[in-house]
Order: structure tokens, then sequence, then C-alpha cells
């Protein structure tokens, strides 16, 4: 559910963060939003890494943090990610 998930980031911000692994890599979501994509749970259904919770909701990240990196906008982080449209993230 897209709400559970957007009140986990928010509220786990300031600790350990909400993340996902992906292709070995962890990845902490810092900020986010409910969007209203539609797509199979954990499917990446924009170029702007917007992932489906299922049903008629998602969750639009806006800022995240590869394991070992900086901190990146959504904008800064696409450019060198391999994480694109069409992607699964399945252990979030």
């Amino acid at each position: 559910d897209a709400s559970k998930i957007n009140g986990k980031i928010n509220g786990l911000y300031t600790s350990l963060g909400a993340f996902f692994k992906f292709k070995g890599h962890r990845y902490k979501i810092l900020k986010a939003e409910i969007g209203n994509g539609i797509g199979k749970n954990g499917e990446v259904i924009s170029d702007d890494l917007e992932i489906a919770c299922g049903g008629e909701k998602s969750i639009k990240v806006f800022e995240i943090q590869r394991e070992g990196k900086k901190v990146q906008k959504i904008g800064e982080f696409k450019l060198g990610s391999q994480i694109r449209k069409g992607s699964i993230i399945s252990n979030v």
C-alpha cells in the first residue's frame, strides 16, 4: 500500500531510513510522495523513479541515496542509474 510505504519513508527518515536493494546495491529513499501511477508491485513506471505499489497508487521518489554515496535529487540520480522504467524492485 503506497500510503504505508510513504509513511515509513517519512517516519524512518532520521534513523535507519526506508530502503530497497537493486542488483546487489542498497538504496535509501529519503523523500517521496504518493502518486497515481498504475503497475505491478515494485515496477518502475516512469523515468523519474515512480514505483507502482499495486492497485492505483505509486510512490514518486524525490531524494535517494545509494549505499556509500551522497544524497541525490532524482534528476541527478537518474543520469547514472541502472534503475530505469520497466525495472522491477522486488525486495522493498
